[in-house]
């Protein structure tokens, strides 16, 4: 009787709101769970992954920059993302974070090049945009959606 108990226990899964879980069946992904409760086979499937589906923040520091005037600049920002298919984020992309972290970093640096350092203090905004656009296309692609890019302390080195 304890048994059974026991085994029902391990077959039901409580998945919390805003999280979603994978399961694997001998290894392989089989399904998503959503929240609330959820029933799996015992010993054979098993949760792999537990994925954050609510917006949070990824903090970026841009580092040193060189504007088109020769200036150094040191950026930092906070972008907002959310996972919007944990499949992808758990088996496709690997560090979904530090992937988004050095594809901004990347438009940054191009960005910054291209401007004068007034224009950099004075124009924030387009630097947002510019990094949104950049974004944009590969959030299908790494199963996240970036819901805006805020850059600030912007200032000269």
């Amino acid at each position: 009787m304890l048994v059974i108990v026991f085994i029902l226990l391990m077959a039901i899964k409580a998945v919390p709101e805003g999280m979603e879980y994978t399961v694997e069946r001998y290894g392989r992904f089989t399904k998503i769970l959503k929240p609330g409760f959820n029933v799996i086979l015992p010993f054979i499937d098993r949760v792999s992954y537990k994925v954050d589906m609510r917006e949070r923040k990824v903090p970026i520091q841009f580092g040193d920059l060189k504007t088109k005037d020769n200036q150094e600049i040191v950026t930092s920002g906070d972008l907002h993302v959310q996972v919007v298919d944990a499949h992808k984020v758990a088996y496709d992309r690997g560090n979904v974070d530090e992937n988004i972290r050095l594809r901004a970093g990347l438009e940054m640096k191009k960005l910054v090049k291209s401007m004068t350092l007034d224009e950099v203090m004075a124009e924030a905004d387009v630097l947002d945009a510019a990094i949104m656009e950049s974004v944009e296309p590969l959030q299908y692609e790494w199963g996240i959606k970036v819901n805006y890019i805020d850059v600030h302390k912007v200032y000269p080195a």
